[in-house]
C-alpha cells in the first residue's frame, strides 16, 4: 500500500451493501439483469484489484466466480430480454466465496488505489465492446 488515506467506512459499506443484495437477489432466483450486472462489474473490480497487486492470490476464486456469473447470464438470456434463473450449486458457492474476498480486497485499497482499479476495470469492460458506469466515491456518498 502506497500509506494513502484508506477509502471512508461508509463509502465502503454503501458499496459493499450494493454487492450484498444484489448477491441476495441472485441467490434466491429473483435477479434482475442490473443486479447481475452490478456483481459482475464488481468482479471487474476484483480482477483489477488482483492485477494491481495490493490484493493478490485470489485469481483461481475470480475466474470461477467469471464462469458462473457467465453461465448465469447465458441461462437468463436464454429467453428474450431477462429471465431470472435458478442457480446451481456449485455457481451459488463461487459467486458467494467472490462476493466475500471482494469486500476482504475493497477494505485493504487506499482511495487512490480504488480509483486506480476502478478505472482499470471500466476501460477494460469497454474495450471488450460493454458499457461502464464509472462510481465516483465521496466520503458519506457515492457520487
Amino acid at each position: 500500500m502506497n500509506g494513502a488515506a484508506k477509502i471512508d467506512r461508509r463509502d465502503v459499506d454503501e458499496l459493499l451493501a450494493a454487492v450484498q443484495a444484489a448477491f441476495k437477489s441472485l441467490r434466491e432466483g429473483v435477479a434482475t439483469m442490473h443486479q447481475w450486472s452490478i456483481l459482475a462489474g464488481s468482479l471487474d473490480v476484483a480482477k483489477a484489484i488482483e492485477r494491481q497487486g495490493v490484493v493478490r492470490g485470489l485469481h483461481e476464486h475470480l475466474a470461477s466466480a467469471d464462469t458462473a456469473l457467465q453461465s448465469i447470464y447465458k441461462r437468463a438470456r436464454k429467453v428474450d430480454g431477462w429471465k431470472p434463473t435458478a442457480l446451481h450449486f456449485h455457481e451459488l458457492d463461487a459467486v458467494r466465496e467472490f462476493v466475500n474476498l471482494h469486500a476482504f480486497q475493497i477494505r485493504k485499497l487506499s482511495r487512490a488505489e480504488f480509483d486506480q482499479v476502478v478505472n482499470a476495470a471500466a476501460g477494460m469492460i469497454r474495450s471488450n465492446g460493454g458499457r461502464a458506469s464509472v462510481i465516483r466515491m465521496v466520503s458519506g456518498a457515492a457520487a
